[in-house]
């Protein structure tokens, strides 16, 4: 098949993903290309492009990467062409090849035969307005059998080129793969429609042309007993039918490709009520979405989290945590994350200042975490006398161009890139937020439960936080990959704060497990304060907040 390289390769970097081991490797790799790369220290003696591209091409060569594109294309339960905006073929699964084949004009050929290519093109023109509307098509069945006498299914995916700006389609050429009748539902899936197993059970089969009556002499099982767990997936997925259910599960299978395509909106619904979310809209027109947590008369605490669902991050018992320390929590997302959309960082102190106001708050204590902790450390360098108290967990904060040697994990070989090139950190980060959301359930709550300190592990579990967090990843980087890559590049670059004008008690929290930043830098930031404590707790990690939520918000 005579793809076009290039063609090929862009898209390997837009939905290249990771099994659970790649994020160690992605930080390995950038090390050593930072390492070999001579006065990488000296921003006047490096060329970008040739930095850019040894990272890129030696992640897109690893062993770990290409698995991560099987798991993706290959494990699915689809038989999958991919095509671009002019129906050319640059990509197929493994389990496509008789049905690519089948569709081409010959082998040689990456074009479509005239007749399959008058199907898609109807389809595609049907669905046009939907597509454009939702930022990504529906799965439509197109008027076309394959050599099986299988259903076609199309999809049309339309993103913005976050280089350039402008819009570029891809089509999703989808057959149900048969040989793939045991693979389980998505977890996201089945969480978010509270499925039982035999339900699923149900669901897989019926995905896969069985009739009721094969399902229940396979299942051995009354023909009445399936269509009950029938009507009890209808009930809980608000559809009418088998075809409706059926088209909603594989719609959502098919939906994993969207975030590397650039979709800006979500493609997964929303895990909590969105009558819960909040919004104040600024003066220049921004709107701001938050939530608001504990009483309303309770001592206010303002939150600048380190989640990419900002406004969600709050710990499952917060209820009755609030209510016993009389406070009211209020959490924003920030710009760019989640519902709130991407503004300049230099705007945000005034956007902040302009939310209190707004909200008429007259007095709060301000929280920030990993991350957030620069937001709110910027912020509070020029708050008012309404801010009383200042509480950083996990700080990370680049002050000083020196302070990035007390950095660790992932933010070490990125501050040094940003030192270099700040557009090449920014699409190296981009591509790493889009490797961890390949099959999110699995590899990000994966890769967060290698990351979670020794003391906080049996309460992690116990209390579904993971869960809790990969909740907020979903909301917040599915909706803000560019927002979110911005805001690591601006709050990773040293600020040149005066701290020394923060005149309120601050307090620190670390975790001796930190994966973000070591004690020494706390001690550090610490060190430019007026009034700082630092509160080091054996066994925690980065997650500290949520584990000791409590005594954190206490004091």
């Amino acid at each position: 098949m005579g793809y076009d390289n290039t063609r090929f390769s862009n898209l390997v970097y837009k939905i290249i993903g990771t099994p659970e081991r790649w994020h160690s490797d992605y930080i390995d790799v950038m090390n050593q290309v930072l390492d070999d790369s001579a006065h990488i220290d000296d921003p006047q003696n490096v060329t970008e492009l040739k930095i850019g591209d040894q990272i890129l091409n030696r992640i897109s060569n690893t062993n770990e990467a290409m698995m991560a594109f099987g798991s993706l294309l290959d494990n699915g339960r689809f038989k999958m062409v991919i095509l671009d905006s002019t129906y050319r073929v640059i990509y197929h699964n493994k389990t496509a090849d008789h049905l690519l084949n089948y569709l081409l004009v010959n082998k040689t050929s990456n074009r479509l035969k005239p007749s399959v290519m008058k199907k898609l093109e109807l389809t595609a023109k049907q669905n046009q307005e939907l597509a454009l509307k939702a930022n990504h098509g529906g799965l439509s069945a197109v008027d076309y059998l394959d050599q099986n006498d299988e259903q076609v299914y199309l999809r049309s995916i339309h993103s913005r080129n976050e280089i350039n700006g402008s819009l570029a389609t891809h089509y999703l050429v989808l057959v149900v793969d048969q040989s793939a009748r045991d693979k389980a539902l998505n977890p996201e899936f089945i969480s978010r429609y509270d499925l039982t197993d035999k339900e699923q059970a149900v669901l897989v089969k019926l995905i896969h042309g069985q009739s009721i009556k094969q399902l229940a002499e396979t299942s051995f099982v009354s023909g009445n007993t399936i269509k009950s767990h029938l009507q009890s997936l209808y009930r809980k997925t608000n559809t009418a039918s088998q075809a409706e259910i059926i088209h909603l599960a594989l719609t959502d299978e098919s939906q994993i490709l969207d975030t590397y395509f650039g979709i800006r909106e979500s493609v997964l619904p929303l895990l909590e009520q969105q009558n819960e979310d909040k919004f104040v809209c600024l003066k220049n027109g921004h709107q701001i979405a938050y939530r608001d947590y504990g009483p309303a008369d309770g001592d206010v605490i303002i939150f600048c989290h380190n989640g990419y669902g900002s406004r969600v991050s709050i710990p499952h018992n917060y209820r009755e945590i609030c209510e016993r320390q009389n406070k009211r929590i209020i959490i924003p997302d920030r710009p760019g994350y989640g519902l709130t959309p991407y503004a300049d960082p230099s705007k945000w102190n005034s956007m902040l200042n302009e939310f209190v106001d707004l909200l008429d708050i007259q007095q709060y204590q301000l929280l920030g975490s990993v991350l957030g902790s620069a937001v709110a450390l910027n912020f509070a360098a020029q708050a008012d006398q309404r801010m009383r108290k200042l509480s950083l967990c996990s700080p990370v904060f680049v002050n000083k161009p020196d302070d990035t040697s007390y950095l660790t994990g992932i933010f070490a070989p990125v501050t040094r890139l940003i030192k270099a090139s700040k557009r090449i950190a920014l699409e190296i980060y981009q591509l790493w937020l889009k490797s961890v959301t390949l099959n999110l359930a699995q590899h990000y709550g994966k890769m967060l439960t290698h990351s979670i300190g020794s003391a906080e592990v049996e309460q992690f579990h116990k209390q579904g936080t993971v869960n809790l967090m990969i909740d907020g990843f979903i909301q917040g980087s599915s909706r803000g990959v560019e927002g979110i890559a911005n805001d690591m590049v601006h709050c990773l670059s040293p600020r040149n704060i005066d701290l020394g004008k923060i005149d309120v008690p601050v307090t620190l929290w670390w975790g001796s497990e930190d994966a973000r930043i070591n004690q020494s830098g706390v001690k550090r930031i610490a060190a430019q304060l007026k009034d700082a404590t630092v509160e080091v707790r054996e066994g925690y990690s980065e997650h500290i907040y949520y584990a000791l939520f409590e005594q954190i918000i206490s004091q």
